[in-house]
């Protein structure tokens, strides 16, 4: 009886698991779309010295998303978004 029990539950969890799996295949593509825009919008007020590499980071994060690997392509658009965001290392006058 409880292997009939078992058998039941491992059906109904591989039942389950595609539909949770492409809940979260799309949350990450959420994800990384809203990095974009968010870099986008901090890259308006950003001046052209930090945006230089950011751009670069910003692109090679959109191709990671792009591929699937959205974790990386996430990763990657919070550090571009970080050096906009951070304070100009200009000394001020």
């Amino acid at each position: 009886m409880k292997l009939r029990y078992t058998i039941i539950a491992a059906s109904a969890m591989l039942a389950i698991s595609p539909v949770v799996l492409a809940e979260e295949a799309v949350q990450a593509t959420q994800d990384c779309a809203a990095l974009q825009a968010q870099f986008d919008q901090a890259a308006s007020a950003a001046t052209a010295e930090q945006i230089g590499q950011a751009k670069m980071a910003r692109a090679e994060g959109q191709k990671l998303c792009d591929e699937g690997k959205t974790a990386e392509g996430a990763a990657k658009l919070k550090d571009a978004i970080s050096q906009i965001a951070a304070p100009s290392q200009q000394p001020s006058s």
